[in-house]
């Protein structure tokens, strides 16, 4: 047994998902939004700018699992993989000064020493 509801899918409280196939058609024709929710006002919706955006979006983003009806056919099995060797990373170390710990200003000073924060400066070198 097949159920066939009367009402098209979606929340029941939108007011323009029953003119959602002509939206889709106006899309596909080339109409922006603005001219998609004048139609639908000349229609007798009134709906806001906003909404005629989220129902042109929800045409465009694909349909839930639940709502396709296609059956996709079984997957083939994949050939294995030959195993990929790999090198691994090299161990990252952090380095304390060798004359005792600074105070944060020196430290940011002397990493700024000799960079050139400026992008309209070139290096010297």
């Amino acid at each position: 047994m097949k159920l066939n509801p009367k009402i098209p899918p979606g929340r029941p409280n939108r007011k323009a998902r029953v003119f959602s196939a002509e939206i889709a058609r106006l899309v596909v024709d080339g109409y922006g939004c603005k001219a998609i929710h004048e139609a639908l006002t000349d229609a007798g919706l009134v709906v806001s700018k906003s909404t005629v955006q989220r129902e042109v979006a929800r045409l465009s983003r694909p349909a839930a699992p639940a709502a396709q009806h296609v059956v996709a056919p079984p997957a083939a099995p994949r050939p294995a993989r030959p195993e990929i060797e790999t090198t691994p990373s090299p161990v990252i170390t952090r380095h304390r000064p060798a004359d005792g710990p600074h105070s944060g200003k020196e430290m940011a000073a002397a990493f700024m020493n000799g960079r050139i924060t400026n992008p309209l400066f070139r290096n010297r070198s």
